[in-house]
């Protein structure tokens, strides 16, 4: 493609026809209809700004409305001199007449001047009168506004006042649910055995009679997390991160539609985490990044997330929130970023490579590998506006045809605890 050099850089040659076509359209307007301010803007662009959009053409027809403008200023400039003079003569006949006229006028204006000023007399004390009534009625006007702007304030008062109140039960109401949340959350940390029941959030009676067993041999101790210390400070860590995550889980329910999802989810990779011997302290870091694995989600344009239907080009730009969820997630300690990040970027990563980063196999996080089963069991089990949910045996099973995309131990140990 061939490109023309402007002061202003470098304009492409079908961008440059079309100005010069534009142009020239413009300039043959102005030729039958003139208008200065347009013709001024026009010779600038074209002689100053870009003059790789003038032509020789572009230039005539300036030339000639310039010509036609000096000519038609140059017959108003005679037209006007005639006129000039032509009134100095009229005005000198009628100067004379005027004269005479003004003779008659005075002796009758003099009359007339007498019953004006009677008039006038009669006139201010109609004023005066009207004075008075008027400041009567604006002190009354005055004293009713005053009354409702009282009642405007207290009314204002009162409703914000309201808005307190409600505001405090709402903020009491909150410290009251996360005051519960963390004291699970305590009796959850303490819980060091993995053969022990977990009483957390909604994960209570999800365990059989013999507690949840551990999976005999497995992958999944060889690399996890090692165990922290099992210090008072490391819980209230953990405490204070799941509280963060239960928040910011709740934020990115509400913009997706989906109810209780982020609950949900995160309690069956747990209990998946626990079944497959993840050491419970690295459990418990799956858990809370687990909640909040969608917070891509919220630097999406929130129309696109309750569309009813996608174009392709739409669908590519939901699918990008697996690189947007770094800026929601700061509140994250460092010694578990990776974790969280490996949740939020690789969720959607399948076992045979056909995920939206083609990462396979080992390549993909382990909290990524949960969370797919994870969330697509959810995803088919729960109830959606336009359907309901699945049975549980419906589900697994339709995750066993598509067995390719999923980690099989991760697919076994939900077949196990489902």
């Amino acid at each position: 493609m061939n490109f023309c050099t402007t002061n202003g850089g470098v304009i492409p040659a079908n961008v440059l026809v079309i100005a010069r076509s534009i142009y020239m359209q413009r300039l043959n307007q102005l030729q039958r209809n003139y208008n200065e301010t347009q013709f001024i803007d026009i010779k600038v662009n074209v002689e100053e700004k870009y003059p790789a959009v003038s032509t020789k053409e572009i230039e005539k027809k300036v030339r000639q409305i310039a010509a036609q403008v000096a000519a038609s200023e140059k017959a108003a400039d005679k037209k006007q001199q005639k006129d000039f003079l032509d009134s100095i003569k009229d005005s000198t006949s009628s100067t004379n007449d005027a004269i005479a006229e003004l003779g008659n006028k005075m002796v009758d204006q003099g009359e007339q001047t007498k019953e004006m000023m009677r008039q006038s007399l009669e006139q201010q004390k109609q004023t005066t009168e009207l004075i008075r009534e008027d400041s009567k009625k604006t002190q009354k006007s005055i004293t009713m506004i005053f009354i409702i702007v009282v009642i405007i304030v207290v009314v204002i008062l009162l409703v914000v006042g309201l808005i307190l109140l409600i505001m405090h039960f709402s903020v009491k109401q909150s410290q009251i649910q996360q005051a519960q949340y963390a004291e699970a959350f305590k009796l959850l940390a303490k819980n060091q055995s993995q053969t022990n029941q977990l009483m957390i959030g909604g994960i209570a009676g999800l365990y059989s009679s013999d507690g949840l067993k551990l999976a005999g041999s497995s992958t999944w101790t060889q690399d996890a997390l090692p165990e922290p210390e099992d210090s008072e400070e490391e819980k209230e860590s953990l405490r204070e991160l799941a509280v963060k995550c239960e928040e910011l889980g709740t934020r990115i329910d509400q913009a997706t539609g989906r109810k209780n999802n982020s609950k949900n989810v995160s309690e069956l990779v747990y209990k998946l985490a626990v079944r497959l011997g993840v050491p419970q302290h690295d459990a418990m870091v799956y858990f809370c990044a687990s909640m909040v694995y969608d917070a891509g989600f919220l630097s999406v344009d929130q129309n696109l997330l309750q569309a009813e239907t996608l174009t392709e080009a739409q669908r590519k730009q939901l699918a990008h929130h697996i690189n947007l969820a770094e800026n929601h997630l700061q509140f994250v300690p460092k010694k578990y970023w990776d974790v969280f990040i490996g949740a939020a970027s690789y969720h959607h990563e399948n076992e045979d490579g056909s995920g939206y980063c083609g990462k396979k196999g080992d390549g993909i996080p382990k909290i990524a590998k949960i969370i797919r089963v994870a969330d697509s069991y959810n995803a088919l089990s729960s109830k959606r506006s336009f359907r309901g949910g699945m049975d549980k045996d419906s589900a697994v099973e339709i995750l066993e045809k598509e067995s390719y995309l999923y980690d099989k131990e991760v697919l076994q140990a939900l077949k196990d605890i489902i």
